[in-house]
């Protein structure tokens, strides 16, 4: 792949995923009329068989070991699950819990701890008074 088709890769990608779905749309239609009249005859044989694919959803929805076709069952599995994530991600964005989760208890009084006590186990720490060398010593490796 040469560089200038991997630098039209790259700012196509980043279009798509970058700008809303109305600017993109505009953005087609002014530089890529085929691309633009394709996506709009997808829009229309959506229109065209709503009734159908709201039909064949509630009848998966309904019964869920209904069998089409391995692609048509695959992709409705694929369709839900997504579906499904982005409910949960949504609940919990919404949740009161949320901020109780980060912040909720940040201005709540901590217990203290006493500085004796181990975080780590039953045993007492004990706090040295004084220290055998100052401390800036550093050791010297004497001569033999």
């Amino acid at each position: 792949m040469s560089n200038e088709n991997t630098n039209e890769f790259v700012d196509k990608v980043t279009l798509e995923l970058l700008m809303n779905k109305n600017h993109y749309n505009r953005y087609i239609s002014q530089t890529d009329p085929k691309k633009h009249l394709e996506n709009l005859e997808h829009l229309e044989k959506i229109q065209k068989y709503r009734t159908t694919i709201i039909k064949m959803t509630d009848e998966f929805i309904d019964n869920p070991d209904k069998q089409v076709t391995t692609e048509v069952n695959e992709a409705f599995d694929l369709y839900v699950r997504t579906l499904l994530r982005h409910f949960e991600c949504k609940r919990i964005e919404n949740s009161d819990k949320d901020e109780d989760v980060l912040f909720g208890d940040i201005d709540k009084e901590t217990e203290e701890i006493p500085a004796s006590k181990s975080f780590w186990g039953k045993h007492k720490v004990l706090k040295r008074t004084s220290s055998v060398y100052p401390i800036n010593y550093i050791p010297r490796i004497q001569d033999l």
